[in-house]
């Protein structure tokens, strides 16, 4: 707990921050400082640093609403959620027991990345209403201001987020779908887990050579951004799969204990 900083409470819920949230909204900032260098050429230093840090924060306020949709879904499957942890691009829930069923669990993950793709659609929708026609190409976007490139900067990276959840990589939104289909398959919750997990595992460190790759083909630009966040979402995936296991194996000696 030394390495996290506690926000509040939220429905009954304790919400924390691990420290790796700075990290990740500092590599956001770069990696923002970077693309509006390029869309917006006619900011001067201060204000592209001030722009991309809003950009960044309207990013963050995204990933909360989403984890915290996740809870609220949860809580209406039936799962008492104790404790979100907000990590990285994502979070982790700290749920009292695991899901009734296939269904419920499915359910339950759709409801992220529902809200991210919602965000998205109503952040673009509010910039094409404000400023019709749309630019056509990212030349042009600089028509909009940078109130307009933030918002469509914010969609953009809702429709990423929602596009990573969906990954069939447990414990992300897709890999519990995964998780779901298998245990519906097999009837065994626990080998579900453990081969969805593997399949997180598998995507988490495919995630990490392609950065690694991309990386290789170019030290400057856009290209290293996105092989710097390639390589941060593959090992967030990797070690989130590994400890979503032990946390439900873990989880179930609990219940087999009482």
């Amino acid at each position: 707990m030394n390495r996290r900083l506690r926000l509040g409470r939220f429905v009954g819920v304790d919400v924390l921050a691990d420290w790796s949230w700075i990290a990740t909204f500092v590599l956001a900032t770069w990696t923002l400082v970077s693309l509006n260098r390029r869309l917006l050429p006619d900011l001067g230093a201060a204000a592209l640093a001030l722009v991309s840090i809003a950009a960044a924060a309207g990013l963050f306020a995204s990933l909360g609403a989403h984890e915290l949709v996740r809870v609220l879904a949860s809580r209406a499957c039936g799962l008492p959620v104790r404790r979100l942890t907000l990590f990285v691009l994502g979070g982790v829930t700290d749920v009292e027991r695991p899901p009734a069923s296939p269904r419920s669990e499915a359910l339950g993950a759709l409801a992220a990345p529902a809200a991210s793709l919602a965000i998205a659609l109503v952040l673009a929708s509010g910039v094409a209403i404000a400023s019709a026609p749309l630019p056509r190409a990212l030349d042009d976007l600089d028509r909009l201001g940078a109130p307009g490139v933030v918002l469509l900067e914010v969609a953009a990276a809702n429709l990423v987020v929602a596009a990573v959840n969906l990954l069939p990589a447990y414990p992300l939104d897709g890999g519990r779908l995964f998780r779901a289909g298998l245990w519906r398959a097999t009837g065994d919750v626990e080998r579900a887990t453990r081969l969805a997990a593997w399949a997180g595992q598998v995507v988490g460190w495919s995630l990490v050579l392609v950065g690694i790759g991309l990386s290789l083909l170019s030290a400057r630009g856009p290209v290293l951004g996105v092989a710097a966040w390639t390589a941060f979402v593959g090992w967030f995936i990797a070690s989130a799969a590994a400890q979503g296991y032990e946390g439900v194996v873990a989880q179930r000696g609990r219940s087999v204990v009482r």
